[in-house]
């Protein structure tokens, strides 16, 4: 039976840079992969195109993040919340509960839901990453929005890896070497163009750096990300098997199902 696998994130590009490696190995794996942005994403850019019309962004967003899951075989979908604006308020909290319920076998739901820490530096991530956990013990509520079946248990939650530290250290519980898919979690991320190679390098005051070619733009995401990827290894350096290179990392959070060691080593897609 395949495992169910929820990534949840704020905005359409957040999984694929976090999580893009794993992903494609639970999809390598035959599970069962779905990429969600809680937001449309229609704030993301500098264009003034997209001042004007910024369902039209939210559109070309969505196609882009269909585009980067279509590489592994992933699902996507967006709850439409505009960027900026994710509150934890009962409207958004009951829409996660019913999101989540609904991914995966009636009453069973996933097994396993990835997201950031609710200490991110971004406050649309903050929000969103509380709604998951704000959601949490609610899905096995029967009373709590009746016309989406309850979970009969609680799947698994885990943070991706990050370096804040207000709130808390992250904590490594598990690492997953992704060397064999760091192409295709590339890929990903440059399959969302109107981010990395416009609004982040805008925002960053770098557009000027980025390559007019397809070949001299995928090098420089590439080698931002081998290079993130090393230092994260570097830090990690005593939970990463012998010759392994790039790595993602999850904290198993308190809220969902606890599971042993061996029994996450059977969830994630570890090799012995």
């Amino acid at each position: 039976m395949p495992h169910y696998i929820l990534c949840i994130g704020a905005h359409p590009d957040d999984c694929e840079g976090s999580v893009g490696g794993t992903a494609a190995l639970f999809r390598r794996r035959g599970d069962v992969v779905k990429f969600v942005s809680v937001t449309s994403g229609d704030k993301g850019h500098f264009a003034e195109e997209y001042r004007r019309d910024p369902n039209a962004l939210a559109r070309r967003r969505h196609q882009e993040a269909l585009n980067a899951a279509a590489i592994i075989g992933a699902e996507y979908e967006t709850m439409g919340i505009h960027d900026g604006e994710v509150y934890v308020n009962p409207e958004n909290t009951e829409a996660m509960v019913r999101l989540i319920r609904s991914f995966g076998p009636p009453g069973r739901g996933p097994d396993l839901v990835l997201l950031n820490r609710p200490n991110d530096y971004h406050r649309d991530h903050r929000y969103a990453a509380q709604l998951v956990l704000d959601a949490t013990y609610m899905l096995t509520v029967p009373l709590m929005c009746p016309q989406t079946r309850h979970l009969d248990r609680m799947p698994v939650f885990a943070y991706w890896y990050d370096e804040f530290t207000e709130g808390g250290v992250f904590r490594a519980d598990v690492v997953v070497g992704v060397d064999s898919v760091m192409e295709q979690k590339i890929d990903m991320v440059c399959a969302h163009e109107s981010q990395f190679f416009e609004w982040l390098p805008y925002n960053a005051g770098v557009l000027h750096e980025v390559p007019d070619d397809p070949a001299g733009r995928r090098e420089r995401v590439a080698s931002r990300y081998r290079a993130r990827a090393a230092a994260r290894r570097a830090r990690l350096a005593d939970r990463v098997p012998a010759g392994v290179q790039y790595v993602e990392a999850f904290q198993i959070s308190e809220y969902g199902e606890q599971l042993s060691p061996e029994s996450l080593r059977h969830l994630f897609p570890l090799e012995d």
